[in-house]
């Protein structure tokens, strides 16, 4: 699958999204209509940061997706 949904300790998911924003990343935070995933996933009341690859994002846009997470942990 290319999805990918993280959650940051002691971040909100919203903050994160934002952060993620302004550094030109688009990613969805939020419980992303799946009441019932979160519920099994234990994370209904956190939600988490949703990333979505395809054969379209390059190595590049991956890298730099690590380098700013990295800055945010």
């Amino acid at each position: 699958s290319g999805l990918c949904s993280i959650v940051m300790k002691g971040m909100d998911c919203e903050e994160v999204g934002e952060a993620l924003a302004k550094q030109g990343i688009a990613v969805r935070a939020g419980l992303h209509c799946a009441p019932l995933a979160h519920g099994t996933g234990g994370t209904a009341t956190s939600g988490t940061v949703r990333l979505s690859f395809s054969a379209f994002n390059t190595h590049q846009e991956v890298e730099r997706f690590l380098q700013i997470m990295g800055r945010l942990v």
